[in-house]
């Protein structure tokens, strides 16, 4: 606390940490922001954490609301991918993994041809719409992606198609971990 009463601290955050320790911080100073992957595919903050942030009155900062790109629907296999890209070893996009994995982006992308939108705007629209104060943080090194991905804050989606969409995607449908076991060990402590 005394770094921000100095004003050398203007708010204190947290990133990939679990209901419990976002309490237990919360309880010494404000906890004003938590930063943690969620998006289509990665669902699970939904039980825990953004009820939490919204009963503290953090801010939920989502990384990776496009699953690393891969709810764009361009990626259909990790020889698309450079060699150094690190995707190529995640969890979700191993060959027994991203069979599956493409199903489900693949019924995302009926509904953005329904709608005539792309599959990330549709998925930035749908974690915009979602009941909790939610900031989405798609990164991007492209300047068309990023135009692509301001038009998400535009789109309206009714009470149907957000359920059709989160029906595409179900909690719990994805296969592989959110990270690589090493990883998965420093995330929700």
């Amino acid at each position: 606390m005394k770094l921000k009463d100095e004003g050398k601290v203007r708010a204190f955050g947290l990133c990939e940490v679990s209901v419990e320790t976002l309490t237990r911080a919360h309880s010494v100073v404000p906890v004003e922001a938590l930063q943690t992957e969620y998006s289509l595919w990665s669902r699970e903050p939904e039980a825990e954490l953004l009820p939490a942030c919204e009963r503290l009155g953090a801010k939920f900062i989502a990384y990776s609301p496009l699953g690393r790109g891969f709810l764009s629907g361009g990626i259909r296999s990790t020889g698309a991918l450079s060699s150094g890209d690190f995707r190529r070893t995640h969890p979700r996009f191993e060959d027994a993994n991203l069979a599956n994995n493409l199903d489900l982006v693949d019924r995302l992308n009926e509904i953005a041809l329904h709608l005539e939108r792309t599959p990330s705007q549709l998925a930035l629209a749908w974690l915009l719409a979602q009941p909790w104060d939610v900031v989405p943080i798609p990164a991007t090194t492209r300047l068309e992606h990023f135009e692509e991905n301001l038009k998400a804050l535009e789109i309206e989606l009714s009470p149907a198609d957000l359920q059709a969409i989160g029906n595409a995607l179900p909690p719990g449908q994805v296969q592989g971990a959110r990270h690589p076991a090493e990883h998965m060990k420093t995330i929700n402590q």
